[in-house]
C-alpha cells in the first residue's frame, strides 16, 4: 500500500528546493558581480598603467625634440665657427705672404746698406758733390 504524504510535508520539501535554488542563484549572482567588479578594477589599473607609460613616452619624445633643436643650434654655431676659422686662416696666409715680401724687401735694403757702407769705408770719406751756384736775379 502506498502511503500518502502529508500536504505540509510536501510544501516543506517544495519550499526547501526553492530555497536551495534561490540560494544557488544568489551565490551565482554574487560570484558573477564580484568577477565583473574585479575585472573592471583590473582594467582600470591597466588603463592607469598604460596612461603612465604613454605620458613617459611623450616626455621622452619631447626631450628628444628639444635635443634635436639644441643639436641644430650647435650645428649652426659650428658652421659659423668653421667660416670664421677659414677667414682667420686666409688672413694668416695673407699676412704670411706680406711678411715674406717685407722680409725680401728688408733683405734687399740691408744688402744696399751693406754695399753703401762698404763703398764709404773704401773711400774713407764721403765726397760731397759741388753745389751749383744759385741763379739770383738782380
Amino acid at each position: 500500500m502506498l502511503r500518502q504524504r502529508h500536504p505540509v510535508l510536501d510544501l516543506l520539501i517544495r519550499s526547501e528546493r526553492s530555497l536551495q535554488i534561490g540560494a544557488a542563484l544568489a551565490v551565482a549572482a554574487v560570484v558573477g558581480w564580484g568577477s565583473f567588479a574585479h575585472l573592471a578594477m583590473s582594467s582600470g589599473q591597466q588603463v592607469t598603467a598604460l596612461t603612465a607609460e604613454r605620458d613617459a613616452a611623450v616626455a621622452n619624445y619631447e626631450k628628444l625634440q628639444e635635443a634635436a633643436g639644441n643639436l641644430k643650434e650647435v650645428e649652426a654655431k659650428l658652421g659659423s665657427a668653421r667660416t670664421e676659422y677659414s677667414r682667420v686662416v686666409q688672413g694668416w696666409a695673407d699676412t704670411r705672404g706680406r711678411l715674406g715680401a717685407a722680409q725680401q724687401e728688408l733683405a734687399a735694403l740691408a744688402k744696399r746698406l751693406d754695399q753703401a757702407t762698404e763703398r764709404v769705408s773704401q773711400t774713407s770719406s764721403i765726397r760731397a758733390e759741388p753745389s751749383k751756384p744759385s741763379a739770383r736775379k738782380p
